[in-house]
């Protein structure tokens, strides 16, 4: 008997219609609607997510599939989405659904890390903000200093007391106040102790 008669059932489970797409793509937009009229939380959304795949039996392969599918439909790059995320310090391999993980459905692992992250989010989602931040150091004999930058806000945290005669840390905060042409706040955190929690 021939290999090429046996049919193997997972890859038929987790082959991606044009149906499925199109039906998670009117899911999306709903869910879409429901969070830009205030109606549903991110944390929601996320958890909405999670009740379609357990909803119609898809697979984490088959909805990474779905989801490539989707994106590739309205010309996302899912290479150059993959690529963006490794930037941001997140790996696709273990980010969930861009992964290319084959197990048949979310471990139960996966789900609590969900629900917990997905509570902490639901809890105090309205106070958390966003942010793109720029970091740098200042290490010389007078200080160490990691420095973040949020626009025209920039915080100098050190372990130790911060030395404002520090020519190297003035050059520097002058010449980035000199890009704006203005003011810019300068937050200190001095002495800043760190621990394990």
């Amino acid at each position: 008997m021939s290999d090429d008669r046996i049919i193997d059932f997972n890859e038929l489970k987790n082959k991606v219609k044009d149906s499925d797409v199109d039906k998670f793509e009117q899911y999306i937009y709903n869910l879409y609607f429901s969070v830009m009229d205030g109606k549903m939380s991110m944390a929601e959304f996320s958890r909405k997510i999670f009740d379609y795949m357990k909803d119609n039996d898809i697979s984490q392969e088959k909805f990474m599939k779905i989801q490539k599918q989707f994106m590739e439909r309205y010309g996302m790059d899912t290479e150059e989405v993959e690529k963006q995320l490794r930037n941001f310090g997140i790996d696709p391999s273990t980010a969930g659904f861009m992964s290319n993980n084959t197990s048949s459905k979310v471990s139960t692992e996966d789900l609590e890390s969900f629900k917990k992250s997905a509570g902490f989010y639901e809890k105090y989602g309205e106070k958390i903000q966003p942010k793109s931040c720029i970091t740098t150091f200042i290490k010389n004999d007078l200080n160490d200093i990691n420095v973040i930058i949020d626009q025209e806000k920039i915080m100098l945290c050190s372990d130790k007391k911060i030395n404002l005669m520090d020519s190297e840390l003035n050059e520097f905060l002058l010449e980035y106040k000199n890009m704006f042409n203005k003011k810019i706040k300068v937050v200190m955190c001095e002495t800043t102790n760190k621990y394990d929690y």
